[in-house]
């Protein structure tokens, strides 16, 4: 199957946009790392790991996206990352209400934490999966 016409752009907007995310978690991740104390790690790092895993998505798009089992494993780890996160996300962000109803940081667990790590962990299961796939 051959890439689509426009893909060059594509490739740089990919491209582009990895470096920004990449840039990003690694500004946060210093900024993290230099505090004198690091009792706050639970929180920013679920976000930075997020943050770099969408960022080499976006640079595998770009770099290895033109042979068609690439574009396979990628789209299969967006995909399976976006669904899981979205699921980490709204059980971390419903279940404290449903436990605790009172409690008004209760939704931050999924924003800061299941969400994240939950498409991390998708996208990471999305390219394995993917991969073995091909090779069966």
């Amino acid at each position: 199957m051959v890439p689509p016409a426009d893909f060059g752009m594509r490739r740089m907007a990919f491209a582009g946009l990895g470096t920004a995310l990449l840039a990003l978690a690694g500004w946060i991740a210093l900024r993290n790392l230099s505090l004198p104390d690091n009792d706050g790690w639970i929180f920013w790092m679920p976000c930075t790991s997020w943050l770099a895993t969408m960022g080499l998505l976006c640079w595998c798009s770009a770099l290895a996206g033109d042979r068609m089992e690439n574009r396979a494993r990628i789209r299969s780890s967006w995909r399976v990352g976006f669904l899981a996160g979205g699921v980490g996300l709204v059980v971390g962000f419903f279940s404290p209400l449903i436990i605790n109803p009172k409690a008004s940081l209760g939704p931050l667990l999924g924003i800061l934490l299941t969400g994240p790590l939950g498409f991390v962990l998708g996208a990471l299961i999305g390219g394995i999966r993917q991969s073995k796939s091909a090779t069966s």
